[in-house]
């Protein structure tokens, strides 16, 4: 590793000879200011996932196109995005260690994830680090958008797209937010504090299978470790529309990645034997039933996890309050603090412990939240989606004890389906 680099990015590929040109010069492309990012400041790090098309030979060529950037090809036998990442990730780790050893400093550096199939900014790195070196932060998230022309002929779709992407951003800003494979970036000494991206399992028709939240749970870990999360706003990431083009019938009925407790990757790439896709618009019954998945599963990760991972923030940030309200903001700190008592969990650490309790607390301050939400990004949020048909007959009383029993998603797939992957938006 060059003495000046103090920036890693990692891509994971598997079979992207379609679209790793367009990503990779994104990347290569990368303007600054002030020098931050240069030739000499930072590295890429490729990850081939036994790419069987093309793909190995493009990056080859470009790497020798843009030589003045320190490019490495290296191999992860086990297929799957998330050992792929961890590779790359570990790799950057474990080099950077070593040139801080060898030069007897202990630099910042940090080590950035990105996907294959998306292209980024001019300015996405330098965006990217400048927030987080100016605001010390160990965990930087991007901004993601979808190029409008692609969605030109889909209003209804985009609508509900955008819709999503405002409350993303908006709780962002507030939070400082979880990380995405698309793009996000840690501070080395804190990817190895948290044991870095860990990959766990889980059973798939009778296979264990990677689940696929490897990068928001890394998050989760930073960020219940005391790390400190910054968005970077104006770091921009362009997300390749394909991920819902392709399966758009499974984004409308919330099962994108997965359903009945599963959640795995799904391969999102156009079949060429098929033929060009002909995209259609969602009905607004349709849109109405995507935004529903996708404001559930935004909700419990995007709104009630940062508190439940930080209770403080509910008592000491003054933005947090005001969003809330000083009334629900106490409110919502007092039941966190009573639900971890009666569940007897120590901290939100471990992988999904957070599932149960962020799930409870959607459903007993989903109004709340919601009028919340409506001030905040706007009055299209609209109001919760509907409860689950098995609480109708609950009588109040009893409705935050039967919540908890429906919130078990170890015992039962009913959570995970009401709340499905809304996220792939």
């Amino acid at each position: 590793m060059r003495d000046t680099t103090f920036v890693s990015v990692v891509l994971p590929v598997f079979n992207e000879g379609t679209r790793i040109t367009s990503a990779l010069e994104s990347i290569y492309r990368q303007s600054t200011l002030r020098e931050l990012i240069t030739c000499g400041s930072y590295e890429l790090i490729i990850v081939d996932n036994n790419s069987t098309d093309n793909s190995v030979a493009q990056i080859n060529a470009l790497a020798a196109k843009y030589s003045s950037v320190d490019t490495h090809i290296i191999e992860e036998k086990v297929q799957g995005v998330s050992s792929a990442r961890k590779r790359g990730m570990d790799y950057a780790s474990f080099r950077a260690k070593a040139r801080d050893s060898r030069l007897g400093t202990r630099n910042k550096h940090y080590i950035v994830s990105a996907d294959a199939d998306c292209t980024v900014d001019a300015y996405w790195l330098h965006h990217l680090i400048d927030k987080m070196v100016k605001e010390d932060g160990d965990l930087g998230t991007c901004k993601y958008y979808y190029n409008k022309k692609s969605f030109r002929q889909r209003p209804n779709l985009f609508r509900e797209i955008e819709k999503t992407l405002r409350c993303r951003d908006f709780s962002f800003k507030l939070f400082g937010g979880f990380p995405d494979g698309k793009g996000f970036a840690v501070e080395r000494e804190f990817y190895e504090k948290v044991g870095g991206i860990e990959i766990f399992y889980q059973l798939n028709k009778g296979r264990f299978v990677e689940h696929l939240s490897d990068d928001w749970d890394f998050g989760i870990k930073v960020v219940a470790c005391g790390g400190k999360p910054v968005y970077a706003e104006e770091s921009r990431v362009q997300v390749n529309s394909r991920r819902i083009d392709i399966i758009l019938d499974e984004v409308i009925t919330g099962a994108a990645y997965g359903k009945d407790g599963l959640i795995f990757m799904k391969d999102v790439r156009p079949d060429p034997g098929i033929g060009k896709k002909i995209l259609r618009d969602t009905t607004e019954e349709q849109s109405k039933q995507a935004w529903f998945y996708s404001i559930k599963d935004y909700v419990p990760k995007n709104i009630i996890l940062p508190a439940l991972l930080n209770p403080k923030i509910l008592i000491d940030n003054v933005e947090v309050r005001s969003f809330f309200t000083a009334l629900v903001a106490d409110r919502l700190y007092q039941r966190i603090g009573a639900i971890k008592h009666e569940m007897r969990l120590i901290d939100f650490k471990a992988i999904h412990s957070y599932k149960t309790p962020s799930y409870r607390l959607y459903f007993e301050f989903r109004d709340e939240i919601f009028a919340a939400l409506r001030r905040a990004v706007g009055d299209d949020v609209g109001f919760p989606p509907a409860l689950p048909a098995c609480v109708d007959n609950v009588s109040s009383a009893d409705f935050n004890r039967f919540v908890w029993y429906f919130c078990e998603d170890r015992e039962s797939g009913e959570a995970h389906n009401y709340f499905a992957n809304g996220g792939v938006f």
